[in-house]
């Protein structure tokens, strides 16, 4: 029953996300800016931005650590490298700042269905092909976090969350501008 709650307050999240995300300004190079992300945010519930937020930053160690194994690309590598640098300091941060706000939340232990789901289509996936689903899933996956983030930055109801919400968008926009100028230079 607690599986199925964090899953369908990420797909409510993520889903409310893309589907604005769809409808917005395009930047030059292949989705909504950032800031037009940001802007477009829904407020999330405490939970709801725990729980994503713990899956997503995960998922963006995991699927980048797959990469560092399966690609030769050393853009694709470099990409993957700050990944897992800079969302293994984010999580750290997130352990801090949960700790420090309280709020009695445990997020889930694992991904959740979904973002399984992609590491096992990544997993099966060689070569260019794993590269374009790669990127495609960090781009899709940093637009779902910028939504979020920006989200709880805007109303958040736990101070702390909020405050490292705020201290975390930028450098979750600046990841989502280098999925967008990674995705381009794969199609040069």
């Amino acid at each position: 029953m607690k599986v199925l709650l964090y899953a369908s307050a990420i797909a409510l999240v993520v889903g409310t996300t893309c589907v604005r995300a769809e409808t917005m300004t395009m930047s030059s190079t292949a989705g909504p800016t950032p800031q037009a992300l940001a802007a477009a945010a829904k407020v999330p519930s405490t939970a709801a931005f725990v729980d994503t937020a713990a899956a997503a930053n995960q998922f963006e160690i995991n699927s980048s650590r797959l990469a560092l194994l399966k690609s030769f690309n050393p853009k694709i590598r470099a990409f993957a490298s700050k990944m897992v640098e800079d969302h293994t300091q984010i999580g750290k941060n997130f352990v801090a700042a949960l700790a420090k706000a309280d709020t009695g939340i445990t997020p889930p232990s694992g991904l959740g269905a979904d973002l399984d789901a992609i590491m096992v289509k990544l997993r099966g996936t060689y070569g260019p092909a794993f590269e374009a689903e790669y990127v495609a899933a960090q781009t899709k996956g940093h637009q779902a976090a910028v939504g979020l983030f920006a989200g709880y930055a805007k109303g958040g109801a736990n101070p702390v969350m909020k405050s490292f919400a705020k201290a975390t968008l930028p450098t979750i926009q600046m990841h989502l501008a280098m999925c967008y100028e990674l995705a381009a230079a794969l199609k040069k």
